[in-house]
């Protein structure tokens, strides 16, 4: 076959003709936007980690005096997100971001007198002494000039705010919701809504006392009291009662 020449006339036609297409031409790109994700945490010397890490990877510390165990981090964490499911029923609400501080080594018993070069992972133990965390529930949000903001709740707790050394006695712990938080692990907490500072034995008292304190005022609606939250009423949003 011979090859095809262009007289230079129809090669610059032609050429001008893809060029005024060219420049007709619409370029559409896709763009794909994700919402920005709020950081509710002061990170510094915080490391992040799951839910399941806390429960399989640390042990419980215990009141010492009588061998009583306190309340877990990750028993902490159920609970107020359990709360949260019951009281905001039908929304969506995200898994927790957790970060943990100040970890707590140790060894087991059959590891006592080896060296610490020598230890297996299965022979240490070890758990943190500072844990916050965050949820967001993003079908409950607020447009402040422009800017969306989600409504979220967290919690924070330090085990050095607790005399392990004597027997079981209540446990501290703060929760909070609202719209715009701000938590660090030395319990300093920034919140537009509301903040509860809790003491409980156990994990029933720690779920009720999110739900309703004892003075009878909700949690959550004393954090829509402060934020001015209309959409409660028309969802008809109450504490359970019988706790």
């Amino acid at each position: 076959m011979e090859n095809l020449i262009l007289l230079p006339s129809l090669a610059q036609r032609k050429a001008n003709g893809f060029h005024r297409f060219v420049e007709d031409a619409t370029v559409i790109s896709e763009e794909t936007t994700k919402a920005k994700k709020v950081n509710h945490f002061i990170e510094a010397n915080t490391m992040e980690i799951d839910l399941q890490s806390l429960k399989n990877d640390c042990v419980v510390p215990v009141f010492s005096k009588d061998n009583e165990l306190t309340i877990s981090h990750n028993a902490f964490i159920e609970s107020v997100w359990d709360a949260a499911q019951n009281f905001f029923s039908g929304e969506q609400i995200d898994k927790p971001e957790i970060r943990v501080s100040h970890i707590i080594k140790g060894r087991i018993p059959e590891a006592i007198h080896k060296p610490a070069n020598q230890l297996l992972e299965s022979d240490k133990t070890q758990y943190f002494e500072r844990m916050m965390f965050c949820f967001e529930i993003p079908t409950i949000y607020e447009n402040v000039e422009g800017n969306k903001l989600t409504l979220s709740v967290g919690g924070v707790r330090a085990y050095n705010h607790m005399n392990l050394y004597s027997r079981k006695t209540v446990e501290k712990f703060k929760v909070f919701i609202g719209f715009k938080n701000l938590v660090c692990c030395n319990l300093c907490v920034s919140t537009d809504g509301y903040l509860s500072n809790l003491e409980v034995s156990n994990t029933s008292d720690l779920f009720c006392s999110v739900l309703e304190r004892p003075d009878g005022a909700s949690l959550w609606l004393g954090a829509f009291s402060i934020t001015k939250f209309l959409r409660l009423p028309r969802l008809g949003l109450l504490p359970p009662r019988g706790c």
